[in-house]
């Protein structure tokens, strides 16, 4: 497991207008090219899906890329913020132990990180630069 780890990129976003959308996507990018990581894709839940803590397809379909990828390779869920997979604490916390099972870890543009030993790393946000849209 010398090589790079493998970045599986995660938003949603429920309106028409995607300039915040855009602007979450080239900050995930700019982040994941200052790490030194692989790109593994993107996923998007749209409309009613990314309003939903229990219905996200496009969620599902990123955790079996994850676990496809096999647990040889290092993997990370990146995400802007932790509002990307739910703004209720609660669902945050499933959404996250699922990626966690897999043996991968979620880390935000911010340099958060929740590891599969349950670690979590929080950094002051004062030194990231504000999305505009």
């Amino acid at each position: 497991m010398t090589e790079s780890p493998v970045a599986y990129v995660y938003d949603r976003h429920a309106t028409r207008a995607i300039g915040m959308l855009n602007a979450r996507m080239d900050a995930c990018t700019i982040y994941m090219e200052a790490k030194g990581w692989r790109g593994g894709g993107r996923w998007l839940d749209v409309g009613d899906d990314a309003l939903s803590d229990d219905r996200r397809p496009a969620y599902d379909a990123l955790l079996r890329t994850v676990h496809a990828a096999g647990s040889d390779v290092r993997r990370v869920v990146l995400v802007h913020d932790w509002d990307r997979l739910s703004r209720d604490p609660a669902a945050c916390g499933l959404l996250t132990r699922r990626v966690l099972t897999l043996g991968a870890w979620v880390e935000t543009t911010f340099g958060e990180q929740r590891r599969p030993d349950g670690t979590l790393v929080q950094r002051a946000r004062l030194n990231h630069a504000p999305i505009t849209a």
